[in-house]
């Protein structure tokens, strides 16, 4: 990272001062009444408040899967990313590879990855507003009050991008008092921040809040090529927001802007067993002979020996106005929205050794607004209370911009091509024609309309039968040009121009039984559809994809029975969700080496259960545990991709979909008390996510070579409290034994030109693996007023 070297002693010092402001202010006396903990909350008055229905409820009337989790949960349990999400919610994972856009969510097994302009399987919202890249999410949570990941197809009232599932996040609003907080952290890998927000009234019924951060971090993985650190970002995020209660109108006006800038580099570490003893050692010799040196073999150890030219630029900021007037009892709901996402990464060399071959320039640029008009009934008034329901009309347009330049390194001719041309392409790299020597350009607009609505029937005073349906009509063009400056990078891309059109319209719908013999316990059954629209195949390859680069929609039919149950006077709670999903036309990504291509592969069925539940033996002892099972197979896939070493296709039937692994499951506790008659308190959290075996592998093609085994992460955290819980002191770790997984993993790029095929079975051939996260830990601190 290109760093000044006074910046790290500085902002250790910065940082210093900041801790030892806190522990003075937590030592003045109170300003002003603190902020509600949730966690804190007693094991009697436990409610958790989700919109996933469109309406504020208490989790446990919603009759779907739901894993929710208010600001305390979060910091509580170290959940500072989406990417440390999946740790608390099962059934859920956020994984991203070799570009930070490339980040895949995932709702049971199913998902997409984020770096192409293939629709979100899992669609994420903030405040209401649709985002539609992941790739815009995965910065630092800032002043989120809430996270909801909805499991199961939401397209009645979410829309055609929540084919399996919705993922929502809830800022915190401001408030008719003044109150604040800010916080300073400093962890391992010089890793430093600092966040806060301040709540002020501008009025009786007038309120501003500004929340913002700042991150600074150097990274986990020591480059040995160039004894560098990479894998760090500075980061900075800001959020106002304001909000007016005008009568009988409610309008909250939000802006938020965040920042990256870093190298973007995850280490993607060539696996020494997935091929032979022979054609590793010829792999690794061939680095040497080129460059003086090879890759690393040695997983997990946090040291890579590749050659690093990354940079990556994040910038991503929108508008937002959600007013709601009350008319009579009925609520309208208008939220308007502007979105912008810039995004450009410089990868470095793509095939990932100390040899300069080849690198690649990515940029991504997404413009989107949103518009959404809701009528939401009240609750109890129609019919005698025997119906609600909530109804909208909803427009998204997105225009989306997809460029990649492939610059050739100066070994390139040497390493890839024939000895006979080698004096000719290391002639043309002599006079600069390794420069832009692939330019690639994909344009997208998207607009869809959608109307929908959802109602629920009240048949006897314990029986409620809800209906909904959401009809979605669609509308993509795109171009896609490929241009190829360098005549022996024909092997990486071919030249194109394609001129794009696609068409779509579904109604999708929901059904549901709801069965409430008292306040503590209901009963569900339902059955729901979803989709996700057909689109472009957005990626180049050595072969010109024409007219092939369109792709049909996926569908999702869904069946769930569940109950949600309280007892013992909320001290426990236990919900479980048995459900099927089954997926028709199922967009799948193959890969041939030099490129992914996106196309409808088949059926499949994906079913299990998820349990959740909390129990609270104490005021002062609460523990939260969940775990599901996913049965997952392909019920017709007779084109899936053949295995690297053998080519063609394979009938995949029968087989299990990647990134479905089999259980996952997480466990916490949390246990709280005082010091004495001080009026301190402290807190311990101890957490255990595990995940059981599954194909993480980039091509779903039944390999066993991308395998990952399953794995368990452990967490914890010591918090002491202030009086009045005025200020804080904590002690952190995540991946506390530092456990070395691949969050990702993905065939060598160029294998059948280094001969690294059907090493160690037929199909075989070298694997790289994007190593995940390891230990971290740290110390905070922090102070309410």
């Amino acid at each position: 990272m290109n760093r000044s070297n006074w910046k790290k002693p500085y902002l250790k010092g910065q940082l210093s001062l900041a801790c030892s402001t806190v522990a003075l202010l937590g030592a003045q006396p109170a300003l002003a009444q603190n902020e509600s903990d949730e966690a804190a909350e007693s094991y009697a008055d436990d409610v958790i408040v989700v919109t996933a229905q469109k309406r504020s409820e208490n989790v446990q009337d919603v009759p779907i899967s739901v894993a929710a989790f208010g600001a305390a949960k979060l910091e509580q349990e170290n959940v500072l990313t989406v990417q440390d999400l999946p740790r608390i919610a099962t059934n859920f994972s956020a994984t991203r590879s070799s570009q930070a856009a490339s980040i895949r969510l995932t709702v049971r097994g199913i998902g997409a990855p984020g770096n192409t302009a293939t629709e979100p399987s899992v669609a994420a919202f903030l405040d209401g507003v649709y985002v539609p890249r992941p790739g815009s999410i995965i910065g630092n949570f800032l002043d989120i009050e809430g996270v909801e990941v909805l499991r199961g197809p939401q397209g009645t009232l979410f829309g055609r991008n929540a084919s399996v599932g919705a993922l929502s996040f809830r800022s915190a609003q401001p408030e008719n008092e003044f109150s604040g907080r800010i916080s300073a952290e400093a962890g391992n890998s010089d890793r430093y921040m600092m966040r806060g927000h301040v709540n002020l009234p501008l009025g009786e019924n007038v309120a501003m809040r500004f929340a913002g951060l700042g991150s600074w971090f150097d990274g986990y993985w020591l480059n040995q090529l160039d004894g560098q650190t990479y894998g760090g970002s500075d980061d900075y995020a800001g959020r106002l927001s304001v909000k007016a209660e005008l009568g009988n109108l409610t309008w909250l006006i939000r802006g938020d802007y965040a920042k990256s800038n870093g190298d973007g580099y995850v280490p993607s570490e060539f696996k020494p067993n997935s091929v032979s003893t022979a054609q590793l050692t010829s792999f690794l010799g061939l680095q040497n002979a080129l460059s003086g040196s090879a890759n690393d073999t040695v997983l997990f150890d946090r040291n890579v020996r590749q050659r690093i030219t990354a940079d990556y630029n994040d910038k991503n900021w929108g508008l937002s106005s959600d007013a709601t007037l009350e008319v009579g009892s009925f609520s309208l709901r208008l939220i308007n929205s502007y979105r912008r996402w810039d995004s450009s990464q410089i990868d470095g060399d793509v095939i990932f050794t100390p040899v300069p071959l080849a690198s690649r320039e990515g940029g991504y640029l997404s413009k989107s607004h949103n518009h959404e008009l809701q009528l939401i009934s009240p609750k109890d008034e129609l019919l005698g209370g025997a119906l609600d329901f909530v109804a909208g009309l909803y427009y998204f347009s997105e225009d989306f911009v997809i460029d990649e330049r492939l610059q050739l390194g100066s070994q390139f001719c040497n390493a890839l091509v024939p000895v006979a041309s080698r004096p000719a392409c290391n002639g043309l790299l002599a006079t600069g024609g390794g420069v832009n020597a692939t330019d690639q350009d994909f344009a997208q607009s998207v607009d869809s309309f959608a109307v929908y609505g959802q109602a629920n029937f009240r048949i006897a005073e314990p029986l409620t039968f809800t209906l909904g349906g959401r009809w979605t009509k669609e509308k993509k063009d795109a171009t896609y040009v490929q241009l190829r400056g360098n005549p022996f990078a024909a092997g990486l891309r071919a030249t194109e121009n394609t001129i794009l059109e696609l068409k779509d319209d579904r109604f999708t719908w929901r059904a549901a039984l709801n069965y409430k013999p008292n306040d503590d316990v209901m009963i569900f059954a339902s059955y729901s559809t979803g989709f996700k629209s057909g689109g472009f195949n957005s990626g180049g390859g050595a072969v010109a994809l024409n007219q092939l680069r369109l792709f049909g929609r996926e569908t999702v039919k869904n069946y769930e029975i569940g109950a949600k149950t309280s007892w013992l006077d909320n001290a426990l709670q236990a919900n479980l969700t048995l459900y099927r999903m089954d997926v028709g036309g199922f967009q799948d990504r193959s890969f041939d080496g030099v490129s992914f291509v996106v196309r409808n592969a088949g059926n499949l069925r994906h079913q299990g259960f998820e349990f959740d539940t909390r129990i609270a033996p104490s005021r002062n002892f609460v523990i939260n545990a969940s775990l599901a099972y996913l049965d997952s197979e392909f019920t017709s896939y007779p084109g899936g991709a053949g295995l690297p070493g053998l080519g063609g296709v394979q009938n995949l039937a029968g087989t299990r979909n990647n990134y479905a692994p089999e259980f996952s499951g997480s466990l916490g506790a949390t246990w709280t008390g005082d010091i004495g008659s001080s009026g301190l308190g402290w807190s311990l959290n101890g957490n255990l996510a595990l995940v059981s075996d599954q194909n993480n592998g980039g091509v779903t093609d039944n390999n066993r070579q991308t395998i990952q085994d399953g794995y368990a992460l452990v967490g914890a955290r010591l918090q002491i409290n202030g009086p009045d819980d005025r200020w804080s002191v904590a002690l952190f770790g995540n991946n506390l034994t530092n456990k070395g997984y691949c969050n990702a993993q993905f065939y060598q790029v160029l294998d059948a030109a280094f001969g690294l095929r059907n090493g160690v079975f037929p199909g075989s051939t070298g694997v790289r693996c994007n190593v995940a996260q390891p230990r971290t830990y740290g110390v905070s601190g922090t102070f309410n007023f």
